[in-house]
């Protein structure tokens, strides 16, 4: 099987996030990082509250060799908590592209989000 060599990953990461493709931007309450086969409805949402995935707008990601960036998302609760959250994820429609489990160096952590509280995200992707 070929590999994909980092002229290659650039180019990947330019067609999925420069080409003009928005993706969704989500937060997961799942206390486990979400497994290499895991589908979007394995994750569970912050539901009510205020809570809504956000639009990435394709052509507005930062691509460099084998990483990609997305200005800083706000998530705010309203109305109420979202509980603990443990992680976000990126998605295009149904089919879920990435995920990031907060950690603190190897130590996964959460943040509980309370009423009123926010919850910002750098979106990030690594093509290896």
């Amino acid at each position: 099987m070929a590999k994909l060599v980092n002229g290659g990953k650039t180019w990947v990461l330019d067609e999925l996030l420069r080409a003009g493709n928005d993706l969704i931007l989500g937060l997961y309450t799942n206390d486990t990082e979400p497994a290499d086969a895991a589908v979007l409805g394995d994750l569970t949402q912050p539901s009510g509250n205020g809570y809504a995935t956000k639009t990435l707008t394709g052509g507005s990601w930062s691509v460099s060799g084998n990483d990609a960036s997305y200005a800083e998302q706000e998530f705010t609760a309203s109305g109420g908590s979202w509980g603990a959250v443990y992680g976000y994820f990126i998605a295009d429609g149904a089919t879920l592209l990435a995920v990031e489990s907060f950690k603190d160096g190897e130590t996964p952590i959460n943040f509980t989000i309370g009423d009123g509280s926010a919850l910002r995200v750098t979106p990030k992707l690594t093509a290896n």
